[in-house]
């Protein structure tokens, strides 16, 4: 079944702060994936906003070449969010500081407050700033006194712990620290990628906030996506590890296409194509030495 664009909820633009999103579809940030020829693929898709690899804020005040090289981005994947972690608000401060005197700017900044992987929550930051929200939001509050001219939103889970829910308490402080907008992930850190989102947290969050808040966690297709949509009353989803095997999923959400096997007949690309290899070797050298669509195999579109 295919519900229209004129009446898909998530097609209406979104104001985060001063920047406008064409519709309310975001693909979050994954780190090894969401390189700039996974983020122009995903805008051609349908993504309003997309966002880069996590960077780290020490990385960039220490200029380190690899950490710079995920400031990259070119004009077609505008919006687009670049996402920090850290754990120090004068560092991550600093680092807004930096990444803003550079050109070309990103429209939004995105702070890192929900990666569960252990060598970010060691160093104190990703998810282990759930586990003391007073620095969670001191980092916030630097951020955004940093950042004068582009809004500047968080990502977070629903704990640390299953049962630990400190999603809505963080999500009230992010709030008064000057967060334009939230996504929230409703799965603990320890949990990983493992189990069902609880999207009843999702819901609880935007009932505490007056900010838009983003539902990111099981959005499998448009019929998940709007499903979760009216159970929360988000403002709208992120897309994330749903779309690595289905590059397609957002032009379903898009189209509305809520049937049970839209893709049924497209034409996949060659086996492989959106392997983290590939994508990396063309976020290099696709878009400064050629158009996305010169790149073999990345060209395919849903029939």
């Amino acid at each position: 079944m295919v519900i229209g664009p004129e009446h898909n909820p998530l097609l209406e633009p979104l104001d985060v702060g001063s920047a406008r999103l064409p519709n309310r579809i975001v693909l979050a940030p994954m780190a090894g994936v969401t390189t700039s020829a996974f983020r122009r693929r995903m805008k051609a898709f349908g993504a309003g906003l997309v966002t880069t690899e996590m960077v780290s804020a020490y990385g960039l005040l220490y200029e380190n070449r690899r950490t710079l090289e995920y400031l990259r981005f070119v004009p077609e994947e505008r919006p687009v969010a670049l996402q920090l972690f850290g754990q120090d608000p004068q560092a991550v401060a600093a680092a807004v500081t930096v990444l803003l005197e550079r050109e070309p700017r990103p429209d939004v900044i995105d702070l890192n407050m929900g990666c569960p992987v252990r060598k970010v929550m060691k160093t104190g930051a990703g998810a282990a700033l759930l586990g003391d929200p007073a620095r969670a939001a001191a980092v916030a509050a630097a951020a955004t006194a940093a950042a004068t001219t582009v809004p500047v939103t968080a990502k977070i889970r629903s704990g640390l712990q299953p049962g630990e829910v400190v999603a809505v308490e963080v999500a009230r402080r992010l709030e008064q620290a000057g967060i334009a907008a939230l996504g929230v992930h409703p799965r603990a850190a320890s949990q990983l990628y493992r189990g069902r989102a609880d999207h009843s947290i999702t819901a609880a969050v935007a009932a505490a906030v007056t900010v838009p808040v983003l539902a990111s966690g099981d959005v499998t297709g448009a019929a998940a996506a709007l499903r979760i949509l009216a159970l929360t009353g988000a403002a709208g989803v992120m897309v994330a590890r749903s779309a690595l095997g289905d590059p397609w999923l957002l032009a379903d959400i898009v189209l509305g296409s809520t049937g049970p096997d839209p893709h049924a007949t497209r034409w996949w690309p060659s086996c492989g194509v959106f392997s983290p290899w590939r994508l990396r070797r063309w976020a290099v050298a696709g878009p400064f030495a050629g158009s996305a669509s010169s790149s073999p195999g990345i060209s395919g579109r849903p029939a």
